[in-house]
């Protein structure tokens, strides 16, 4: 059974249903393991330098 995209958004409608955003519930910064992250990290850093491997760094930030 096909049901149109028109009949499929009358019915979220119809039933209160609508797009979700997804929600941050931890202000950035006040992670307990926050800083265990960055500690990880280099580590691996150092793990892989030593072994003759390239570190690359990249900015995974939202360009707006």
């Amino acid at each position: 059974m096909l049901v149109s995209l028109t009949v499929v958004d009358q019915l979220l409608v119809k039933y209160n249903y609508g797009k979700r955003k997804a929600q941050k519930r931890l202000a950035t910064g006040k992670h307990p393991q926050r800083n265990q992250q960055f500690e990880n990290i280099e580590n691996l850093k150092i793990t892989y330098h030593e072994a003759g491997n390239p570190i690359l760094s990249m900015d995974a930030k939202k360009k707006n």
